[in-house]
């Protein structure tokens, strides 16, 4: 993952943003200047309708984390709540304005990583298996090598809209779909709508309502949307997962490590676990 300036093309003796403080002791007045971190996002800004501040923009500012933010990660009703990275990313935000609901998700996993890489390093120690022998073993990854940022992605398969949306013709039932990035509201509108079905024992398929979040139309009409995904056609369905995985920009998480007990040479994504930003647990 290269640094800030380098990813925004510009020198950094001149667009340093810096956010000083003194600390006290006895030995008199001690400066600290610490450097905020300027993340350029994958998206750039495109997906985000004109007038958006990141359209116009498309980077975000954050300050660094101190023992103040520590504090957000170990409060145990920030925790309970599952508000815990929304009370970070707003705590270390600069500009407040900032509607962390609009971010798309690839957008703010980069602010994430980023984070995370400012405060504790590129260091990410996790447990992981190897796929030839299926031995578990603990590796180090490195995530300014495994670190980089996707653009969205548009070719044969999904046609960019002007507005910012893009359409797929499903190849079984030869549906025309209109479709939209998934934004961190959606995400979590969509744990509220799960946990809501789970209390009450209620049927829920996280895949069908992920689906029903993104679907703006089917054959150009809204109302088709809803009939469309209770009959969709399993080819359809798994071409749809691929298309997700693939044309929205992301982060991408990939790295290598050997084996230490039969030797292979494993390649793989990353895994996320609570060590991202738990590190010493």
């Amino acid at each position: 993952m290269r640094n800030n300036q380098d990813r925004l093309g510009v020198a950094q003796d001149t667009n340093e943003s810096i956010s000083p403080s003194v600390i006290q002791s006895a030995g008199g007045d001690f400066s600290f200047v610490a450097t905020n971190d300027i993340v350029e996002l994958p998206s750039k800004g495109l997906h985000y309708p004109e007038g958006h501040s990141l359209h116009e923009n498309p980077v975000i500012e954050l300050k660094q984390m101190t023992a103040k933010e520590e504090d957000i990660l170990t409060n145990q009703s920030y925790i309970k709540q599952g508000v815990v990275v929304e009370r970070l990313l707003h705590s270390l935000l600069v500009d407040k304005s900032l509607n962390l609901d609009d971010l798309l998700i690839g957008d703010k996993n980069a602010l994430l990583v980023q984070i995370r890489i400012s405060a504790y390093g590129a260091e990410y120690p996790v447990q992981t298996l190897c796929r030839s022998c299926l031995n578990t073993q603990d590796v180090t990854f490195d995530l300014d090598e495994c670190v980089s940022y996707r653009e969205a992605s548009f070719g044969e398969e999904a046609q960019q809209n002007d507005d910012g949306t893009f359409t797929i013709a499903m190849p079984k039932s030869k549906a025309t779909v209109q479709l939209r990035f998934i934004t961190s509201n959606d995400e979590k509108e969509l744990i509220k709508k799960e946990e809501k079905y789970k209390k009450h024992d209620v049927e829920f398929s996280s895949v069908i309502e992920a689906y029903r979040q993104m679907m703006i139309s089917v054959n150009g009409d809204p109302d088709l949307v809803g009939k469309y995904l209770d009959n969709m056609p399993l080819q359809d369905s798994r071409y749809l997962k691929k298309i997700i995985k693939t044309v929205p920009p992301a982060v991408d998480m990939n790295g290598a490590f050997e084996c230490e007990k039969c030797g292979a040479d494993n390649e793989q994504e990353v895994p996320i676990t609570y060590r991202f930003f738990w590190p010493d647990l």
